[in-house]
């Protein structure tokens, strides 16, 4: 076998394997967390399943659900501790910057007298495209007693 063909042949045989490994982060959690997730109700295995979450279910039915949350913020109300789960994502943010410039330099298609190179003012402009993430908040939850409260998360 030829040295291209084998290496054809074993990048393909790599990309083949990956994608019919490949699974949602929530069924790597599931299958993880395969006890958690029995001891849920009915109600809540279904929306752990569809990636939804629901007042008074357990957090660890909401670590099933959404995963783990980016930031965890705890306080205490009148002597009963509650956490609140932050979720955020990124969005791209793209810009287009004009840019005027003059430079100095040699053109080497042009020969002056003599043959010799002789500089050459210019002017010109440019365009670039800048695309940067910013973060940006998806969802909250509120846990009371370990339960939820409260919820929110952003619209698709």
């Amino acid at each position: 076998m030829k040295r291209p063909t084998f290496i054809l042949l074993a990048f393909l045989t790599a990309f083949i394997a990956s994608c019919a490994s490949s699974t949602t982060l929530r069924e790597r959690r599931l299958s993880q967390n395969k006890e958690i997730y029995d001891g849920l109700s009915e109600k809540d295995r279904a929306l752990v399943a569809e990636g939804k979450i629901r007042e008074g279910m357990h957090k660890q039915g909401v670590f099933l659900s959404w995963g783990r949350p980016n930031d965890i913020r705890e306080g205490n109300r009148s002597g009963v501790p509650y956490e609140t789960w932050l979720y955020t994502g990124q969005r791209a943010h793209t810009q287009t910057y004009l840019s005027l410039g003059y430079g100095h330099g040699y053109d080497p298609y042009y020969y002056g007298y003599g043959g010799r190179y002789y500089g050459r003012s210019h002017l010109g402009f440019g365009q670039s495209v800048v695309t940067t993430y910013r973060p940006v908040k998806v969802g909250t939850v509120e846990l009371l007693n370990d339960k939820v409260v409260s919820w929110e998360a952003r619209a698709r």
